[in-house]
């Protein structure tokens, strides 16, 4: 920035010198007051900005935290299908098995009056013990 005032008025002397050294400290005074001023706006700024670098970060992890509360529910409602579907496929096997258990019993029954000897016969023990490896596996 130039000064206002010239270089002839430089070489003067007396009040007039001290008029334009007045000038130029006022200057100079005003010149500190901005500066101070902007180093103000300027650290404010900054603040703002780390404030809202703050918040940024803040609402990355909030969206982190959304998107892995999602995959949560997501996994929780497939576990629960999953369950509903073991339950569903172990009370369908539970009766076959059971049908499965009378109908041997009911053969096993059957072939000993074909055979003509009773349940506690070497042959009905037999065929009991036969069904009961049947049972087994």
């Amino acid at each position: 920035m130039e000064s206002p005032v010239a270089e002839s008025d430089i070489s003067t002397t007396g009040p007039q010198n001290n008029q334009v050294i007045d000038d130029l400290q006022n200057q100079v005074g005003g010149l500190e007051i901005r500066l101070k001023q902007a180093l103000k706006q300027k650290r404010e700024l900054e603040q703002q900005l780390a404030d809202v670098e703050r918040e940024k970060d803040i609402l990355r992890d909030e969206t982190v935290i959304k998107r892995q509360t999602k995959q949560l529910r997501e996994l929780e409602s497939e576990n629960q299908r999953l369950r509903l579907e073991l339950q569903i496929t172990a009370n369908s096997v539970e009766p076959e098995s059971v049908r499965d258990r009378e109908l041997l019993s009911q053969t096993a029954v059957r072939t000993l009056k074909k055979l003509k000897v009773g349940k506690q016969s070497t042959a009905g023990k037999a065929i009991d013990a036969f069904i009961k490896e049947l049972q087994r596996d």
